[in-house]
């Protein structure tokens, strides 16, 4: 009987770990395409021109790019799936543009030059591409997907080391603008979650409205009150109701966020240092021309205030559909 080939020997033998390349014939995901240049390359001794890179994230995830020209004024630009704002850029400066050029050594990325490697079977996933032109006229350039060449993930380390930086201006740039303009008209949405880890607690509350235009049962609520401070210790509730006029409840949402300037909040993702021991919030809010999103276990500037009275809103609301629906109201 043939020896039966277990998972963990097909990763190997596809991540190319020990001796030899992938078989093509017991390949399960089809690897394929030219692997560039290799030891056969030559790095071309002229100056970098322009840097392109290019992240192609999995379906429903990110995809980004950075690029970088040498042109006087040096300029960086940064576009991502993530963000509302499209292209963006500024200029760079020299320190920055030196550490980009040095890749092409440090990592020697004439190797890669004409690798274009796909995973065939690989119905989803990641791949990237990277485009370098010099001053000479030439070009190199590389794309994989599910496939990279070696030494790729060392690169791609110091190369992000390098330029988040930069793509962190941009975003808190354009985020700026966008507080600065604000949010108008009438809510449609709302996801409100404060979920306690660790030592801040077991309370969960979560709290996702819907315009009933969207869907009928459109107030959906999860509550876990372990503390006891807004709804009795040991409630539970995990339902879904209707919530035929919403304009009431939005009005009083959008009370809020005026009150506690929670627009200023647009874009807030942070962790705090001992993460795991706090509370996790995620907030989303949809107006007419833009949502207010923010999360994370560092908290935003009056936020306890607006938590407080967004639980308490959240109680108020369930309280009157618990009622409606005992007494057979629709």
């Amino acid at each position: 009987m043939a020896k039966k080939t277990s998972w963990l020997d097909k990763m190997k033998r596809v991540l190319h770990i020990g001796k030899g390349k992938p078989d093509p014939e017991d390949d399960e995901f089809g690897y394929d395409g030219p692997e560039g240049a290799g030891e056969a390359g030559t790095a071309n001794e002229s100056r970098l021109a322009s840097f392109c890179y290019r992240y192609i994230g999995s379906i429903g995830a990110d995809s980004y790019s950075y690029e970088l020209s040498f042109d006087e004024p040096m300029t960086f630009t940064f576009e991502s799936m993530l963000y509302p704002f499209g292209e963006v850029s500024m200029e760079a400066d020299a320190e920055t543009a030196t550490k980009v050029a040095a890749l092409y050594e440090t990592h020697k990325l004439w190797k890669w030059d004409g690798f274009s490697r796909s995973a065939r079977h690989v119905l989803d996933g990641d791949g990237f591409s990277l485009s370098i032109k010099f001053r000479d006229g030439k070009d190199m350039y590389a794309h994989g997907s599910n496939a990279w060449p070696k030494g790729y993930r060392e690169f791609y380390a110091e190369m992000r080391e390098i330029l988040k930086p930069l793509e962190q201006q941009l975003v808190e740039r354009e985020n700026q603008k966008i507080i600065s303009r604000g949010f108008h008209g009438k809510i449609s949405s709302l996801i409100a979650n404060f979920i306690q880890r660790g030592q801040s607690g077991r309370d969960k509350y979560e709290m996702f409205v819907q315009s009933p235009q969207i869907r009928d049962q459109n107030f959906h609520v999860e509550i876990r009150s372990d503390s006891g401070t807004y709804f009795e210790k040991g409630f539970a509730v995990n339902k879904y109701y209707s919530l035929a006029d919403t304009d009431p409840f939005f009005e009083k949402v959008d009370a809020l966020v005026r009150k506690y300037d929670v627009a200023s909040w647009y874009g807030w993702d942070k962790a705090a240092e001992d993460y795991n021991n706090e509370e996790w919030f995620q907030l989303n809010i949809s107006y007419e021309d833009g949502a207010i999103s923010a999360m994370g276990t560092m908290h935003p500037e009056n936020y306890d205030a607006f938590r407080e009275e967004m639980i308490l809103l959240m109680k108020e609301t369930l309280t009157g559909l618990t009622e409606a629906e005992e007494n057979g109201d629709k």
